[in-house]
């Protein structure tokens, strides 16, 4: 945004935002007693304020230690919000009659004339707010002492839990005072009350699901540890993971809130091997009948959705997935359709109704690790997995260290499978789908010698794979899903290319934060896929 041809930097943004905030505040609290279809639009306002004015308050104390890339990106996203702002603060200006400075009435007969712009704004404004989110979260990433003090002289902490959980791997050692994340002494329990539980699977997932007692169910992430040597290491990863997935706000995320983590008995003469198991909260506990469904099952079994918004919005909320487990400070090492679930905040899975809200989180905790931690170098043999790695680390033994850019080649790979609507992996299931065999999946989508594993060596020819993957976005991807959302998901696959402008010169990426890589992806996947529209 510009003030008398003046682009403003990010004291003057906040100002500003803080101005039309005052202001919305005021409508939000004018509005609550009108009938319900409007009181449920300002409240929805009001708290999504309230959480952004705590934002804002710490920016105020903190922009000053960012690096400049951080603060670039974290200018133009606040610059798009204010507009944002500016926008509905006018449309619920509208809709009232200042009587006084103090008192309004609201127009009724206005506001049923304006019902679907103002649901547009209000869209637009959150999912703006998402994208501030996610630069925001990468301040608790900063090592700088004076991200300590602020959050111990301001109420943030407070106010926005999740900050602790994310700077508790940054310095454990600084808290604000009064404020300390769970002790994993409390989010570890014996792996034998797992056995408990009832189960059910999820088709075409490993997660399953599971009861313990009364009707809310949980999902169950099993991390299997086959060499003993590695069990401190996986215990140490598995429990720092669930201590900063502690959030109440899974949506905000794209990960599940986490109820702890069962951990096998090990001793120094255990040889065999040993099953961890993350236990993760539904997200939306007031429907628990709703059954999660994989986004590989979805890919198989469902037809394409009528609107081209509903792929943009799957593709939106797995990018935003990925840049949270990066900013909590690990590397997944196996996004693929499996590891996706949806989730419909309501009974009935209509995802072939344009205006359909489902919920995608991403889990699949297999073989995730700190993204500080050394990499053991493993691979495994299983063809329908690589077909979602980096020829790099393909085969069952990988040639590069794992690094988030990994994690955003196989994010390029599931975008080029939601914009098509083909799955790249077929199932021939038996009477338990759990037993199956895993092809690749033909018709004109792999080459019929794909299917054929004897080509490619190691289990992954370096070339096939991601060759055949960039010769679909060029060749088909466009014509499906635009030019521009084509170029994001090119830009994934060839993010660790030497060539690639955006990522491909390892030099720009190597702050001792690791955050320039995060504000990279936010730049050119995260907002590019925020402004794709139909």
């Amino acid at each position: 945004m510009e003030v008398a041809g003046v682009v403003l930097a990010i004291p003057g943004i906040l100002d500003l935002c803080l101005k039309y905030g005052k202001e919305l505040k005021f409508l939000c609290s004018a509005l609550r007693e009108a009938d319900t279809e409007v009181s449920e639009r300002v409240i929805r306002l009001d708290n999504g304020w309230l959480r952004f004015q705590h934002q804002l308050n710490f920016l105020q104390r903190t922009h000053h230690i960012m690096e400049e890339d951080h603060r670039d990106i974290c200018a133009q996203t606040l610059r798009v919000l204010l507009s944002k702002l500016d926008f509905v603060t006018a449309m619920l200006r509208q809709l009232v009659k200042k009587e006084s400075d103090d008192k309004v009435t609201v127009r009724k007969a206005r506001y049923a004339l304006k019902k679907e712009s103002l649901d547009k704004a209000i869209d637009e404004f959150e999912s703006w707010q998402g994208i501030a989110d996610q630069s925001w979260y990468l301040l608790m990433r900063i090592t700088d002492t004076q991200v300590d003090r602020a959050l111990e002289t301001g109420d943030t902490a407070a106010a926005i839990p999740s900050t602790l959980a994310i700077r508790s791997g940054i310095r454990p050692q600084q808290a604000p005072q009064g404020q300390t994340p769970p002790a994993s002494s409390r989010l570890t329990f014996p792996a034998e009350e797992v056995t408990k539980m009832k189960t059910k699977p999820i088709p075409y997932s490993d997660t399953v699901l599971a009861w313990h007692t009364g009707y809310i169910p949980y999902l169950l992430n099993h991390i299997k540890c086959d060499d003993p040597r590695r069990y401190s290491t996986v215990k140490q990863d598995a429990r720092d993971l669930v201590r900063k997935l502690q959030h109440r706000d899974p949506e905000t995320f794209g990960l599940l809130s986490c109820k702890g983590l069962g951990t096998p008995s090990w001793t120094p003469h255990d040889s065999g091997r040993k099953t961890f198991t993350m236990v993760f909260r539904i997200p939306f506990p007031n429907n628990p009948n709703t059954d999660p469904k994989s986004l590989r099952e979805i890919l198989l079994t469902f037809p394409p959705p009528k609107s081209l918004s509903t792929r943009f919005e799957f593709a939106r909320q797995l990018a935003r997935s990925i840049s949270y487990v990066h900013t909590f400070g690990f590397v997944h090492k196996n996004v693929r359709p499996e590891s996706i679930l949806l989730f419909s905040p309501s009974e009935g899975f209509t995802i072939l109704e344009p205006a359909a809200k489902q919920s995608l989180f991403l889990l699949g905790f297999e073989n995730f690790r700190s993204e500080r931690a050394a990499s053991a170098f493993i691979g495994d043999q299983d063809f329908t997995k690589d077909l979602y790695r980096h020829p790099s680390r393909q085969g069952p033994c990988p040639t590069e260290y794992y690094s988030m850019q990994h994690d955003i080649y196989s994010l390029g790979v599931c975008l080029l499978e939601i914009g098509l609507w083909r799955s790249f992996v077929r199932y021939e299931v038996n009477r338990d789908w759990r037993t199956r065999y895993s092809l690749p999946q033909g018709e004109g989508m792999l080459s019929q010698r794909c299917v054929n594993t004897d080509h490619f060596p190691a289990l992954g020819d370096t070339k096939d794979t991601k060759g055949f993957f960039l010769g679909a976005v060029r060749d088909k991807l466009a014509q499906s899903m635009g030019t521009r959302y084509a170029e994001i998901v090119e830009t994934c696959l060839t993010c660790l290319d030497p060539g690639n402008v955006d990522f491909g010169d390892e030099r720009e990426f190597q702050d001792e934060d690791g955050i320039k890589v995060g504000v990279r992806y936010i730049e050119k996947v995260v907002m590019g896929l925020n402004q794709l529209y139909v």
